[in-house]
């Protein structure tokens, strides 16, 4: 067995690989979608290899899965292996070779695999990192500690991350690293969250030195910005950037088609909705910590109705 067939693949990891391909599986794909899931492949050879292992697995069933009348028997093979992912049967017939210990539950404080930190979908968490820095990871993300020393170097590979250093020393210093850029940082509390095309950052409290193309912006509580291949700009996010840390949704005249987006990054499988009912409008604080919870009370408030053909595919609809 090859090293790379033997490799320990982070269960995040994994999950994130599942969803794109039952993305790929949907008839609601939308724009660009082979073009974020080529760059998603491209961000970590974990990515790659999860994809690889993944295609194995559909071409091995594909005999199988061509003679069945129902395209969603497809869709329900891959939300088994990911139903079973903790148990070593769905590890072995996903052919990934991961050290299986407690059930993995959805914690608000996981143990660190080495220097890395993983979530899966609608999973949050929680780590005191070197000079006290208080890091908490939002949903379907990966943050890398990729230097312990002055100044404490991290990476975020993908999603979203408040990073708290308010109790460091002074003389503390810490570079977050993120797709479009660097925040160099002393004594702050900020977010960066990973877009298409560009990085949020959002300060809370204190200030960044923010690098982006060969710029440079001092950013200060309040302020929230974006960093891309054209510099550094300010942003007017719809939601607010901050509130997921708290486990909540904070929506302000936001279209549907928006709050559905992001729901979907909080629960597995597809999620979609109809372009018609797109933009209607919703305003209000709504708790992240059970996503289908608030999309079942969605009728109650809006023109629409549910429609699911499995646990992993659901479609907001016109009532």
């Amino acid at each position: 067995m090859s090293r790379a067939e033997a490799r320990h693949l982070p269960e995040a990891t994994v999950r994130s690989a599942i969803a794109w391909q039952l993305q790929l599986a949907s008839p609601d794909q939308g724009p660009h979608l082979q073009a974020r899931i080529d760059h998603w492949r491209a961000k970590h050879p974990d990515h790659e290899l999860a994809w690889q292992r993944l295609c194995h697995l559909r071409q091995e069933l594909g005999d199988m899965t061509s003679r069945l009348p129902d395209r969603d028997l497809g869709l329900q093979l891959l939300e088994r292996a990911d139903t079973d992912l903790q148990r070593r049967r769905a590890l072995k017939l996903l052919g990934l070779v991961l050290a299986v210990g407690a059930p993995a539950g959805w914690l608000t404080q996981r143990q660190v695999n080495g220097p890395n930190l993983h979530t899966a979908a609608g999973e949050q968490q929680q780590q005191t990192l070197p000079g006290g820095v208080q890091v908490q990871l939002n949903t379907r993300s990966g943050l890398d500690i990729t230097r312990v020393g002055q100044p404490l170097q991290l990476n975020l590979r993908e999603g979203e991350v408040m990073i708290d250093s308010l109790g460091s020393a002074p003389s503390f210093q810490l570079q977050l690293r993120c797709a479009w850029g660097r925040c160099d940082a002393a004594q702050a509390r900020f977010s960066v969250r990973e877009h298409e095309g560009y990085s949020q950052v959002s300060v809370a409290q204190g200030a960044l030195l923010l690098h982006a193309a060969g710029q440079g912006y001092q950013a200060r509580a309040g302020e929230t910005l974006r960093l891309s291949q054209s510099g550094i700009a300010a942003a007017s996010p719809a939601l607010d950037p901050l509130a997921w840390s708290q486990g909540m949704l904070v929506a302000d005249n936001l279209s549907l088609g928006r709050f559905i987006a992001e729901l979907g990054r909080y629960r597995s499988g597809v999620l979609g909705c109809d372009p018609s009912i797109a933009n209607l409008r919703l305003s209000g604080v709504f708790q992240l910590v059970e996503p289908d919870t608030l999309l079942a009370d969605l009728p109650r408030i809006l023109p629409v109705r549910l429609v699911s053909r499995t646990r992993w595919w659901l479609r907001v609809v016109p009532a």
